[in-house]
């Protein structure tokens, strides 16, 4: 693997799509700014953190569409083939489209959120430190955790599939997660017959019923620890390395 590949690589990326990156910002503060717009608006109908949610919004939806445009050349055969004859290596490739869809986006991301965020708390009269988003409060900053694995997971759709690939893999990723779910609660009740599952979480938690409440139960000590680095990096790491097969697979 070569840095100075690399480093062309991502040159060769921004100088290409430079006009697109740009319109693109501009479209996500138009959004931020859209969503921050009907937060205020219909305020009385939302209550909680709603920074926060549009935070998140934001994210999955800029990144996602980000993310899937890193193999774009995978909807046209031709465009693929041209893709493919680049002279650098595929784990090269793959590492250039993780460093751009995720290093970089994150990098623009976050201070394009926060000019929308004192943008909309300047127009309602509500700006102050403690006003502005904290990702470091109540642990928020999890969710760059669950955007590694969904880039991943984003990837690795553009690359399997060709036109559509971004509808496809949202469509894919949901039956999946509805799927394990519905395999982990039905484990859970094999487990413990005589508990009332309400809900479960895959590596974090279940919610049962008892005596008419409902009781969370989440991992502890160690096998807590061990499940976060489970999902937050083993996944995503792997899905990344499932990518570059992929993407070598396409070579063959």
């Amino acid at each position: 693997m070569n840095i100075s590949t690399i480093s062309l690589l991502i040159k060769r990326q921004f100088k290409e799509n430079y006009r697109i990156y740009g319109i693109g910002l501009l479209v996500l503060i138009a959004l931020l700014l859209f969503m921050f717009l009907l937060v205020h608006q219909w305020q009385d109908s939302f209550a909680g953190a709603v920074q926060n949610g549009v935070f998140i919004i934001g994210l999955f939806i800029a990144g996602g569409i980000f993310s899937n445009s890193m193999f774009h050349e995978f909807s046209n055969p031709q465009s693929g083939m041209w893709l493919l004859s680049i002279p650098a290596t595929h784990s090269e490739k793959v590492l250039t489209s993780i460093i751009i869809s995720v290093v970089f986006f994150l990098l623009i991301y976050f201070p394009t959120f926060y000019l929308a965020d004192i943008l909309y708390l300047l127009v309602t009269g509500k700006i102050g430190m403690e006003a502005i988003l904290n990702p470091f409060k109540d642990g928020f900053y999890q969710f760059i955790f669950f955007y590694f694995l969904f880039n991943g997971i984003i990837l690795l759709g553009s690359v399997i599939f060709g036109k559509h690939s971004f509808i496809k893999t949202l469509l894919a990723a949901i039956v999946l997660m509805v799927t394990l779910n519905y395999i982990n609660t039905l484990i859970l009740q094999s487990l413990i017959p005589e508990a009332s599952i309400v809900s479960s979480t895959a590596f974090d938690s279940f919610l049962f019923r008892h005596e008419g409440e409902n009781i969370k139960v989440s991992l502890f000590g160690s096998s807590d620890v061990i499940s976060s680095v489970f999902v937050r990096f083993v996944i995503p790491i792997s899905i990344w390395f499932t990518v570059w097969l992929k993407l070598k697979e396409k070579q063959i």
